[in-house]
Formats: C-alpha cells, structure tokens, sequence
C-alpha cells in the first residue's frame, strides 16, 4: 500500500471531533465558518491559528547571540514564547486544512508555503466553482428563454 493511500484511509478512519468537516463543492462559506469554529475551540492556540490564516507565518528575525558574533536569522532552536507558539500553529494550520479539504483541490493547495496561501486558495477554487455554476444556470435558463 502506498503511503499517500494509507494516509488517506487514516484520515478516513478518524471519527469529525479529530478533524474538520471536509469541503463541499461550491460552498465555501459554510465551510469556512464551520472551519474557523473548529479552530476556535483550540483554547491554547486559537489566537495563533487565527494569526497564521490572516496574517501569515511567523517572521524570522535576524539575531546576535554575543557581541563578538555576526547577525544571523533566527531558527527552530532558537524560538521560545509567543514566537515559538505561534511557528507551531503555522504548521498545525496548514495541516488542519489540508485534512479538511477533498483531494482535487488538495492537489491545487499542496505547493502552497503557508496557510495563508492555502486558505486564499481554496477560497479562489470554491468561489470559482460557485460562479460556475451560477454561469451554467443562468446559460441553460437563457437557451429555453
């Protein structure tokens, strides 16, 4: 068995209070909401969460250790507090919408960096879709008019 398919049963298996509703087709604000509620019941990290979808990703900055040494830009190891929750909620945002997306918009979201841009782009898919839909309606109602 592959591991892209073992990941996906697993996702399969788990029951809707380890992960968010998925997205239907053309109904993005709905899903949108029900995700940011989903979000908001993480007490600990929600403000982070919330940060990492509208801001963006924790900025590294540069830092100098001792006088003697040359600035450098900040990494992992060196993260504590606030900036440290907030790089791990970068992750754990990006991952709480890829586990809630079906997979053809998965494979347009998954060259995304960030979940800001994973959030812009499923945002862009599904209203995409929702003003298709509303074309091939109205196109169909205009042929029998």
């Amino acid at each position: 068995m592959s591991t892209s398919s073992a990941h996906q049963q697993s996702l399969a298996d788990t029951s809707s209070k380890t992960r968010p509703p998925m997205l239907e087709k053309g109904s993005y604000i709905p899903w949108a909401s029900r995700f940011r509620r989903y979000l908001n019941q993480k007490r600990e990290t929600r403000k982070f969460l919330n940060h990492s979808i509208n801001v963006g990703p924790y900025k590294f900055k540069m830092i100098r250790r001792d006088e003697n040494q040359d600035e450098r830009l900040e990494n992992e190891d060196d993260l504590t507090g606030d900036g440290l929750k907030q790089y791990e909620a970068d992750i754990e945002a990006m991952n709480w919408i890829l586990i809630s997306i079906p997979n053809d918009i998965y494979n347009s979201v998954d060259s995304c960096q960030t979940a800001r841009e994973m959030s812009l782009r499923v945002e862009r898919l599904m209203q995409e879709t929702a003003l298709t839909k509303v074309d091939r309606e109205t196109r169909f109602n205009n042929e029998f008019d």
